[in-house]
């Protein structure tokens, strides 16, 4: 049983992620609507890690009509009490999903094989979304508002949980793969400075890596955001148009940056 991620199941945060991608990939007018997803869990038991993450799951009146088999799907896992990853799977709410359930392990040595056993995972897929639990690695700069960006190799046990981080180097090998369009990448925003703020450092930090890049921020309780790492200029406008009618629409949970 991998605690820290299944508690998150059925959650506002989850709720959010599935309306987007839904929104995206599961409709005959997205640019990406038939390709190949591969979600990757950043699976992990979570000892010591004691907090309310994941409580909040009273936001259902709030999301009523904006999709209907998702809200039934959630609500359904959360009367069951099978608040489990592998659940998500189960109710097909992504078609052309697979999904990554390797724990991630905690020596270097390690995280190397499970990344390698990961990136063959999502080696024919067209999209890859990965999830650690707080986002990409940063070190936050609050004098300059800006973030340096740690690597797997260098900075690993510099972070007290490197296992709910996707480090640099990590992101570049996925968005390396083959047969990839777009990699997405989830990031949880701290307090460093205003959350706007780190979402437009952050973005144009990317952009410096990064031909095509995209952020999408999802407001209810803890703000997140996911970045759309894109490599062709073709796919980035037609996300980009996407995610201006979802964020219009849904305005009050999303904001396009």
């Amino acid at each position: 049983m991998y605690r820290m991620q299944d508690r998150y199941v059925a959650d506002v945060g989850d709720f959010g992620k599935f309306q987007l991608f839904r929104y995206l990939f599961n409709h005959d007018q997205s640019p990406l609507n038939s390709k190949e997803i591969s979600q990757i869990w950043f699976m992990h038991k979570g000892e010591g890690e004691e907090n309310n993450d994941g409580k909040h799951i009273d936001y259902f009146e709030r999301m009523v009509g904006t999709d209907e088999y998702l809200e039934h799907s959630l609500l359904d896992v959360i009367m069951r009490n099978k608040r489990e990853v592998t659940e998500l799977e189960k109710l097909k709410l992504l078609k052309n999903a697979k999904f990554f359930y390797e724990e991630v392990p905690k020596a270097l040595e390690d995280r190397y094989l499970w990344l390698n056993t990961a990136l063959t995972f999502a080696n024919k897929s067209q999209i890859v979304a990965v999830a650690p639990d707080n986002g990409m690695a940063l070190k936050c700069n609050r004098a300059d508002k800006c973030f340096e960006f740690l690597t797997l190799n260098e900075h690993y046990t510099q972070k007290v949980y490197p296992h709910k981080y996707i480090f640099a180097d990590e992101v570049s090998y996925f968005f390396r793969l083959p047969y990839l369009e777009v990699c997405i990448v989830y990031q949880h925003l701290g307090r460093c400075f205003s959350h706007n703020e780190q979402i437009a450092s952050l973005k144009s930090s990317l952009e410096e890596s990064y031909p095509f890049v995209l952020a999408v921020k999802h407001k209810p309780y803890s703000p997140r955001v996911f970045f759309f790492l894109s490599k062709s200029q073709v796919i980035h406008e037609s996300l980009e148009i996407r995610l201006q009618s979802f964020s219009s629409i849904y305005s009050e949970f999303w904001k396009l940056f």
